[in-house]
């Protein structure tokens, strides 16, 4: 089975791993807002560490 997304606006990571005699090739892309979730989750992960450790 074969899936193509086409975006030309976001860049492309291609990521190959052997597994034996399989090979894996996944190619992945990350919009820019995307970014911004992913830092907020950082963010509020090292928010409640902190929290925790002064309570």
């Amino acid at each position: 089975m074969t899936q193509t997304i086409t975006n030309s606006a976001a860049p492309v990571t291609v990521r190959e791993r052997q597994i034996g005699n399989t090979t894996f090739i996944v190619k992945s892309f990350s919009r820019d807002s995307d970014k911004n979730k992913i830092l907020s989750k950082i963010e509020r992960l090292i928010k409640n560490d902190i929290a925790k450790d002064f309570s």
